[in-house]
């Protein structure tokens, strides 16, 4: 579970609202809502863990703000993800195998007309034995 409590924290420090991102719990909404991941066992020169993970996050306005929409958008946090990843990863003993995006739900309020997106973030990762 080593590896697990590894990515949680590479990705808390890749993926923080108040560091990385322009937006701050003061005005925006920018949770982890879901931290899924399934282990299985590699052998690439020697036998470790790897993980698939799916990591969700959600992004809205603070209510009390009047904001319709999020002051960050999911661009400007994708590429904070992209220009740190291998650095993050590395630092951590991890080598990120792969990654993938998903852009999923807008959604509209209908009273406020708040905007509302979720997205995930699917990595496939092992620990470094070396």
């Amino acid at each position: 579970m080593m590896l697990v409590q590894k990515v949680r924290s590479t990705m808390r420090h890749l993926i923080n609202a108040t560091k990385n991102v322009t937006t701050s719990r003061d005005v925006d909404v920018f949770e982890q809502i879901a931290f899924d991941y399934s282990l299985t066992s590699i052998t690439l020169g020697s036998q470790r863990q790897a993980a698939n993970f799916a990591i969700q996050y959600l992004i809205s306005p603070k209510p009390e703000s009047g904001n319709t929409a999020p002051s960050i958008t999911y661009d400007q946090i994708i590429s904070a993800f992209d220009a740190g990843k291998s650095q993050a990863f590395k630092e951590a003993g991890l080598i990120l195998i792969s990654y993938s995006y998903e852009q999923s739900d807008i959604v509209t309020d209908p009273v406020t007309g708040s905007v509302s997106l979720s997205f995930t973030i699917n990595i496939q990762v092992t620990e470094k034995t070396r």
